[in-house]
């Protein structure tokens, strides 16, 4: 299956970064925040399956001092095949190139691909750090 997939270096469609995180069971972003933000990706990968995008995964950050992965995901009809692994291996080739051993490298890992992540040199930065966001107010 992963030698059918096209690969190719791009930031996803609006329209397409929506539909593959819904149907994957992420959050749903606003319109404007998801144009807004896929504007400043720094490097994007998308997989395609006969033309339909599967799989896609991008890097934001300063482009020197903070890369961060974000929007990791596999299409759920096609997990376990592989996907996720070919997306972390292009975002890394492409990071690794850009970034010097000063960079921060980070992720949020959703459980379980924190063991997808592992193999790709990605530790848990407890004790020292933890991930925290922000909790919008609920009204």
């Amino acid at each position: 299956m992963v030698n059918e997939v096209n690969v190719k270096h791009e930031t996803p469609s609006p329209k397409e970064h929506q539909r593959l995180r819904v149907k994957a069971g992420m959050p749903k972003r606003s319109d404007k925040a998801t144009e807004k933000g896929l504007a400043h990706t720094l490097f994007g990968v998308c997989l395609y399956l006969n033309d339909e995008m599967v799989g896609m995964g991008r890097v934001v950050g300063d482009g020197g001092m903070v890369f961060h992965l974000v929007d990791i995901v596999v299409d759920p009809d096609c997990q376990g095949l592989g996907l996720g692994k070919l997306i972390m291996e292009h975002l890394m080739e492409w990071i690794l190139r850009e970034a010097d051993e000063t960079a921060i490298i980070s992720l949020i890992a959703d459980i379980p691909a924190d063991g997808l992540y592992r193999h790709f040199g990605f530790d848990y930065s407890r004790p020292e750090s933890v991930g925290m966001e922000y909790q919008w107010p609920k009204e």
